[in-house]
């Protein structure tokens, strides 16, 4: 009789277990039959993600676009991307896809092989390194042939001081996005090469920052407007899905992303949300561009 009670429990226990297991890694067909889309997000990353429902960040939003498109609910699978990692959480099956991911894996902070155990959905915009200078500087260079001369600050151990390194140009290095932006204000340099985010830390001076606070952290500071990123320096950034279990069909579902993003997604709702977040906005960039 004791057996017969505890197979009857493991019996009534297994299909709860099996839903949820279900609930990341899905196919297609899943995720519609569960009516829930399970994306990995970075719990504090603003301008891009933050837990804070009052000021979501961009690609939080983009998965609410996505998941509605769907017609499914968004569940949010939050990680501490300082502890781990978005893409091999990914890969281990606790969520459906990641939102935001460069197609280069030079820009990427983590060591995964994408050709492996990645596949990327159509890109949705680009992004990559810009300008930065004083308000009180009129010039407006749109690429860095056009300020050979000058010095240009960015962040030690970045990919644009390797490359501008590489290129011969006069450039100086510091220790964070921030004392870019310190050394622009002073005047100890003219121009700041920086990653695209830096339109947040102009506007709101750190990562987070509550939706009431609106005083501009470094008024006098500007993105050089019209400024495109070189190739070497510019990527196009998807949505991210797990191709380490073939079997789940999980091309469907990329395809279906790739149809909503090409026919639903404008580039003025784009724009939009990128401008919200103080993020220059970049139509994506052409492949034979980023050779």
């Amino acid at each position: 009789m004791k057996h017969a009670v505890t197979l009857w429990i493991a019996l009534l226990i297994l299909p709860i277990l099996m839903l949820h297991t279900a609930n990341a890694n899905s196919t297609l067909d899943e995720i519609r039959a569960n009516g829930l889309l399970t994306v990995c997000m970075d719990i504090r990353n603003l301008p891009y993600s933050n837990a804070d429902p009052e000021l979501p960040g961009l690609y939080v939003e983009i998965a609410h676009l996505l998941a509605e498109e769907l017609g499914v609910k968004l569940e949010l699978h939050w990680l501490n991307t300082l502890r781990d990692s978005l893409l091999a959480d990914m890969i281990r099956g606790h969520c459906d896809c990641v939102i935001g991911v460069p197609i280069e894996e030079r820009a990427m902070s983590e060591s995964i092989q994408l050709g492996k155990n990645v596949d990327f959905s159509t890109p949705f915009y680009g992004t990559g390194y810009v300008l930065v200078k004083h308000k009180s500087n009129q010039a407006s260079p749109e690429n860095l042939e056009d300020i050979k001369l000058e010095t240009l600050g960015t962040e030690a151990g970045s990919i644009a001081s390797d490359v501008l390194r590489q290129m011969g140009y006069n450039r100086r290095v510091y220790r964070s996005q921030i004392a870019v932006l310190d050394a622009i204000n002073k005047g100890q340099i003219a121009y700041g090469y920086v990653w695209s985010n830096i339109g947040w830390l102009i506007e709101k001076g750190s990562r987070i920052q509550q939706p009431e606070q609106t005083d501009t952290a470094y008024p006098e500071l500007e993105i050089v407007e019209g400024f495109v990123p070189q190739a070497r320096l510019r990527w196009n950034v998807a949505i991210a899905f797990s191709k380490d279990k073939p079997t789940r069909k999980t091309s469907e579902l990329q395809d279906v992303v790739n149809t909503i993003i090409e026919q639903k997604w404008s580039e003025e709702k784009l724009k939009e949300l990128c401008e919200k977040y103080h993020l220059p906005y970049f139509a994506p960039f052409q492949e034979d561009e980023q050779k």
